[in-house]
């Protein structure tokens, strides 16, 4: 019987251990405003078709004349392909105009909806799909 405890003390140890990874890896969309939608207009900086969520970066000119760069964060590239998108869709200088659920906190980042591109092709969010999670602590990842 002691044996048998410290075996299940060991594999329950082993489950616990291989499962934080995947705790860790699970994100949600609760950092955007869901109720919201803005549009961002720019030209794309970079288009990261990636798993397990894609990036769209804009670099948007404010009134100003100063200039952002916004981070939109789109699905995986299999929802993404469901819906028509592919990697071809856009490149560095193109100018969209996107729709978005904006950050809750007045970052510039968003929940990729909808993009309008300069040839007149719209690339629709996928309908009916969980919006993608997001965000670690660090925020999205920078173009590089």
């Amino acid at each position: 019987m002691h044996i048998s405890t410290r075996i299940s003390g060991a594999l329950a140890a082993l489950l616990f251990v291989t499962a934080i990874p995947h705790a860790s890896a699970h994100h949600s969309a609760a950092v955007f405003d869901m109720t919201k939608q803005i549009t961002v207009s720019g030209t794309v900086e970079k288009w990261l078709w990636a798993n397990p969520h894609s990036w769209l970066y804009i670099r948007v000119a404010k009134p100003d004349g100063t200039q952002e760069i916004w981070g939109l964060e789109g699905g995986s590239t299999g929802m993404l392909a469901r819906g028509g998108w592919n990697a071809a869709d856009m490149k560095p200088g193109d100018k969209v105009t996107c729709s978005a659920n904006p950050d809750r906190h007045g970052n510039h980042i968003g929940l990729l909806g909808d993009v309008h591109l300069a040839n007149g092709r719209v690339l629709k969010a996928a309908a009916g799909a969980p919006p993608p999670g997001l965000l670690g602590p660090g925020g999205p990842p920078h173009p590089r």
